[in-house]
């Protein structure tokens, strides 16, 4: 599993007792549990064969109030005009979310560490937060822009040694203001700012080789009308560059914030077409990525792909892995699901990873003997139709490099949409939750209903201690000045 970069090298000992719970039960009876609570949850209209939830995840989860600050002052932006000036949360409180999310996500689940610009938080608390995190069995995710880490590469190295982080979202494009650098510090194109990408892909490579730890990276952009026909190229330039970014999350713009009036809003079908245009994916899926969409609860929500991607002798390509690519691959899922529904190998140190596969290899032993290899054979076939036992050689020796690699597109309610037929429906299916005074609140009502800014309100007036982050990182701007 190491190869496709889905094992951890978070330095905790594994006890033999953890390992022959793995052995045992590969997907432990907790994450059945939270998967068959989340499937109950659905609509049967959407219990479909490409919806996540529920079968493989239980939902997502997002902090609040960790760092309400930011350093940029970006043309679409879900956080208030008082949140500059809004101290961040004591550690218990942060922590006390992070135990709500556990309880409702379960083990292995995903959280977004954000806010504003998380990382201007003092790094020993940062590193707390996040060891909080590992502790309790959660995943977490930092979001951040990545300045202050290009600034500073120590600090994201700490925060990797130190806090065992092992995944990061850098938001990069044309929508933000506040870069230090002059090159990129006022583009209006994206192609301006490709050069900054191949900064932050060699930064990432370089911390990864100077730690000798796992970070796994995606690149986020806020998607408007002014941008949308340079979203193919970058999802091309993330592909190419997939042993960095392992995954891009596209953001429409929604009316929320202190995002500017009339930026623009942007149809599914219209960013898909742009998604397709980008990727360089096999001649038998052409013009059907959407067929190959997976959905995570709400259908009009989140919507991504997922598969692999090589360089091969014609190029990159990407195979998309879903009910919809190939018969082989539909009946190779049914099974997937029907012994391992909720296995992942993400926070798995590599001895953990060994004891959960040995243990899905003793439960389900055709499903290993034939289902995965005839799945990978017909891969290989897939990728070099001319040559694919020479690419099947080649991938196992490490020539080819395979790399997991993913395209999402999470589509937020603008403030208008929420109070409508759809919005509701929307929000009655939401997987991304928040928590708001001890209950889990939609992330689209939070910053389209106002809970963000009635919270943000109360953290101000009950004069929370302020904390000066370190000197290095206190260049906040003020967006309404």
């Amino acid at each position: 599993m190491t190869f496709l970069g889905t094992t951890s090298t978070h330095q905790q000992p594994v006890g033999p007792g953890r390992l022959w719970r793995l052995l045992r039960t590969p997907v432990s009876p907790e994450t059945r549990a939270h998967l068959n609570a989340a499937w109950a949850k659905l609509d049967p209209r959407f219990r479909t064969t490409n919806q996540m939830y529920g079968r493989q995840e239980a939902g997502c989860g997002a902090t609040i109030g960790v760092m309400p600050k930011c350093d940029f002052a970006c043309r679409g932006c879900y956080l208030g005009a008082d949140a500059n000036r809004t101290p961040e949360l004591p550690l218990a409180d942060v922590k006390a979310q992070l135990d709500l999310l556990r309880a409702a996500l379960g083990p292995g689940g995903s959280v977004q560490l954000t806010d504003g610009e998380v990382s201007l938080r003092p790094a020993d608390e940062v590193i707390e937060i996040l060891r909080h995190a590992r502790d309790i069995e959660l995943i977490p995710m930092l979001m951040s822009h990545g300045d202050g880490f290009l600034r500073d590469p120590e600090l994201l190295k700490r925060l990797m040694v130190e806090g065992g982080l092992e995944e990061l979202s850098l938001h990069i494009d044309t929508t933000q203001r506040g870069r230090r650098d002059r090159d990129f510090k006022y583009a209006t194109r994206e192609a301006e700012l490709m050069a900054l990408r191949e900064r932050f892909a060699a930064m990432i490579r370089r911390v990864r080789r100077e730690t000798g730890r796992t970070l796994r990276v995606a690149s986020t952009v806020t998607v408007t009308q002014d941008n949308l026909p340079e979203v193919g190229d970058i999802v091309r330039f993330a592909q190419t560059n997939a042993d960095v970014f392992r995954m891009v999350a596209l953001l429409p713009v929604a009316q929320v914030g202190r995002t500017e009036d009339g930026i623009g809003r942007i149809t599914a079908d219209a960013l898909w077409s742009e998604i397709e245009r980008g990727l360089a994916i096999e001649d038998s899926n052409r013009d059907r990525l959407t067929a190959n969409q997976w959905f995570m609860a709400h259908p009009d929500c989140s919507r991504f792909v997922i598969g692999l991607t090589a360089e091969t002798g014609t190029g990159s390509r990407f195979l998309p892995l879903s009910p919809e690519s190939s018969a082989r691959d539909r009946r190779f899922l049914d099974r997937l699901f029907a012994h391992f529904a909720g296995a992942t190998f993400r926070a798995d140190r590599p001895a953990e990873a060994a004891a959960r596969i040995t243990g899905m290899a003793l439960r389900a032993p055709k499903f290993f003997l034939w289902d995965v290899p005839a799945n990978a054979w017909s891969w290989a076939r897939r990728f070099e139709p001319d040559r694919p036992l020479r690419f099947a050689l080649r991938a196992l020796v490490g020539r080819t490099q395979l790399h997991r690699f993913s395209v999402v597109a999470h589509h937020f309610m603008s403030a208008d949409e929420l109070d409508t037929p759809a919005g509701r429906e929307r929000i009655s299916h939401c997987a991304f939750k928040v928590p708001i005074d001890g209950e889990l609140k939609s992330m689209c009502e939070v910053n389209g209903a106002g809970l963000r800014d009635r919270l943000y309100a109360n953290m101000a007036a009950m004069d929370a201690p302020a904390r000066k982050s370190d000197a290095t990182y206190t260049q906040v701007l003020d967006p309404v000045a």
